[in-house]
């Protein structure tokens, strides 16, 4: 997308306000965590819809572990906010180099570093937005012999959710808006969720086996699209989810997307999947009580043995 069709569309206008329409830094004073100080000065003369990939690497690490400078963090954290919502709407994720926007965004604490209480929320509530948006997009077909990424993708959304978790504290006001089920993306979602809490990998007759070829096996809750490996969800984002995420709301969110989806062809797929919550409840709250539980662990559990 390019120039002025880039910049209208509502939530660049809303960022670029929140970031008082930020300019360029007139001299890149900051020292690039691998000495590419070149590269960072070139990035920060570009406009936000020039901004590619090849600029992601060596910025993203800066965030994550150098000392900012402000004003070229309020041009170009803005630009790559941009980035991670036009990943979430396409389903292709990112911005993603050697390390990613939510390991970035964690481990350098820029929302407790570079602005104050005011604008931090502003953003929060961007980025609830953003997803919400993502959630609401997503209403074709889900692939489940799964391509690694694109539009039908089965789990990009999920394992954003978790990225987020472990990152940026707004779960529970996506929350709200997520058990509001009125686009068959929201029911998508919870069909989803449900399906991984209620299938053993390779046991969903919705999705085929796993083989090298195609993949396929399963939903797999507990990937996360972040390289966050020493913490699990961060402590409110966890509590919340804990105290939220019962078998009663699930079960109530996926009778809502069978309706959502009664002209879908999924629907046979979530009435499948709704059954096995009613008669296989014994074994849909033991996965239920382990998912919850490895959102708490480092890296949200690991590799797990039976692929949760």
């Amino acid at each position: 997308m390019q120039g002025k069709e880039f910049y209208e569309r509502p939530l660049v206008r809303r960022l670029a306000s929140i970031f008082s329409n930020s300019k360029p830094p007139e001299k890149v004073t900051e020292q690039q965590f691998d000495g590419f100080d070149n590269d960072l000065a070139a990035t920060a003369r570009k406009a936000w819809h020039e901004i590619d990939q090849e600029d992601y690497w060596h910025y993203l690490l800066d965030l994550a572990y150098v000392d900012l400078q402000p004003d070229l963090f309020d041009y170009l954290f803005p630009a790559f906010l941009i980035k991670w919502w036009e990943g979430l709407v396409s389903h292709y994720g990112g911005p993603a180099s050697e390390t990613d926007i939510y390991y970035a965004i964690d481990h350098g604490q820029v929302f407790e570093k570079m602005m104050d209480a005011g604008r931090r929320e502003e953003i929060f509530a961007w980025m609830m937005d953003g997803y919400l948006d993502a959630v609401d997009s997503w209403s074709g077909c889900m692939n489940v012999v799964y391509e690694s990424e694109g539009p039908n993708n089965l789990h990009g959304l999920l394992w954003s959710f978790n990225a987020l978790g472990q990152s940026v504290p707004i779960l529970p006001q996506i929350w709200e808006r997520l058990t509001q089920v009125e686009t068959p993306g929201r029911a998508q979602w919870w069909l989803v969720l449900a399906t991984g809490l209620a299938y053993l990998p390779n046991e969903a007759p919705a999705i085929p086996p796993w083989n090298r070829g195609t993949g396929g096996g399963g939903v797999y809750l507990t990937e996360s699209e972040a390289s966050i490996f020493d913490h699990g969800y961060l402590p409110s984002n966890l509590e919340f989810i804990r105290s939220h995420l019962t078998l009663e709301v699930v079960e109530r969110m996926l009778e809502a997307s069978v309706h959502i989806l009664s002209n879908s062809s999924e629907v046979e797929w979530a009435r499948t999947v709704l059954d096995r919550f009613r008669e296989e409840r014994e074994f849909v709250q033991a996965r239920h009580r382990r998912f919850l539980m490895l959102l708490g662990e480092p890296d949200l559990g690991g590799v797990v043995d039976d692929y949760f």
